[in-house]
C-alpha cells in the first residue's frame, strides 16, 4: 500500500495536536535561546538549551539492550500522533523539543534504526512535507556514532528557522555548483560529505530514492558499510556525512549540526563553538575532507 494522501489540512492537524498534547502534558517543550554564528560567508545557528546539560547521551544499542527498555514508538503514545500515513508509516510529534511542531516518521512494525532508508520511508516523507506549507528539513541518524539514541528506525522533520533559506552546510555545498542527479562533493566543506542535487522536476519517492542510494554506495565504498552517518534533506538535495565520533570534547552532533543548526547545552560548550569554529568541530566528528 502506497501513502496516503495527506490533505493541506496537515498544517492545523499539527499545530492542533501540538497544542493539545503540551496542555496535557504528554510533550515537553524545553526553552531555549538562539544566537548566530558566521563562517565562510554563512550563517550557522547555535541554540543554547541549559535544560539539556543533565541528560544523559546513550545511544541505540545501549538503550535497546537495557533491562528497562520500552520502545516509545511501538505503541505509540496517542497524545503524540498525528496521522496515520501509510499502513507502514506513523506521523508522531517528538515527545522531548526544542523547536514546536518537530516531527517523527516512524516505522509501524519496529526495524532497526540505521538500516538503509528504503522508497517506502521516502514515500512517508514526501506524503509529509508535500503537505505542510512550511519550508523543512528531513534527517535520518544512522549508527552508534551518528548522534541517534533511540533505536526503532525513525526520520524527522523540523521546520527550517524562518531566517535561513537552507541548510547553512547545503548553502555552502550549492556555492560549488554540484550538477543535478550526480553524487558530488564539495570544497567549500571541509569534511566528508556525499550529496545530490535534485533540481526543479517534482520529487518522487523513487528518485529520492535512487539519489539516496547513489550517495550511500559512495560513502560505503570509502569508509564502509557499518560506518555511521547523518542524512540531511530538503526539497533541493540531499547529503550523507560519515561518521567516525559521536561528539567533540562533550559537544553532541546529529544530523541537525552537519545542516549548520547546533545545540550548546552549557556555556562553556557555547564559548567553545565560538572559539574553533563549527566546521572545525563537525571535521572532528566526521573525516577531514581530504581523508
Amino acid at each position: 500500500m502506497t501513502a496516503q494522501i495527506i490533505t493541506k489540512s496537515l498544517d492545523r492537524l499539527v499545530q492542533q495536536c501540538y497544542s493539545r498534547a503540551v496542555a496535557q502534558g504528554a510533550l515537553l517543550f524545553t526553552e531555549s535561546s538562539v544566537y548566530k554564528h558566521r563562517e565562510q560567508g554563512v550563517v550557522f545557528e547555535v541554540r543554547y538549551v541549559p535544560a539539556l546539560a543533565k541528560k544523559p547521551n546513550s545511544k541505540p544499542k545501549e538503550k535497546q539492550y537495557a533491562k528497562d527498555f520500552v520502545d516509545p514508538f511501538l505503541p505509540y503514545d496517542e497524545h503524540l500522533h498525528v496521522k496515520q500515513i501509510s499502513d507502514t508509516h506513523h506521523l508522531l510529534l517528538n515527545k522531548y523539543c526544542v523547536v514546536p511542531h518537530h516531527l517523527l516518521i516512524t516505522t509501524a512494525e519496529f526495524r532497526q534504526q540505521g538500516e538503509p532508508l528504503s522508497e517506502a520511508d521516502f514515500t512517508a516523507v514526501l506524503a509529509t512535507i508535500d503537505n505542510l506549507s512550511s519550508r523543512n528539513i528531513v534527517f535520518y541518524n544512522s549508527g552508534e556514532e551518528s548522534g541517534a539514541s533511540q533505536p526503532h528506525k525513525h526520520l524527522q522533520v523540523l521546520p527550517m528557522p524562518e531566517y535561513l533559506d537552507m541548510p547553512p552546510s547545503i548553502g555552502l555545498w550549492l556555492q560549488s555548483m554540484p550538477p543535478v542527479g550526480a553524487v558530488h562533493t564539495s570544497k567549500q566543506l571541509p569534511f566528508a560529505h556525499f550529496g545530490v542535487l535534485f533540481g526543479d522536476s517534482p520529487l518522487l519517492p523513487s528518485n529520492v530514492a535512487a539519489a539516496y542510494q547513489a550517495a550511500l554506495s559512495e560513502l560505503t565504498i570509502k569508509f564502509g558499510s557499518e560506518c555511521s552517518y547523518n542524512m540531511i534533506m530538503t526539497r533541493s538535495a540531499i547529503l550523507l556525512f560519515p561518521r567516525r565520533q559521536s561528539s567533540w570534547h562533550g559537544i553532541a552532533i546529529n544530523s541537525l549540526g552537519f545542516a549548520g543548526l547546533v545545540l550548546a547545552k552549557t556555556k562553556d560548550e557555547q564559548e567553545f563553538l565560538d572559539r574553533f569554529g563549527i566546521l572545525h568541530i563537525l571535521s572532528c566528528v566526521g573525516y577531514p575532507h581530504a581523508q
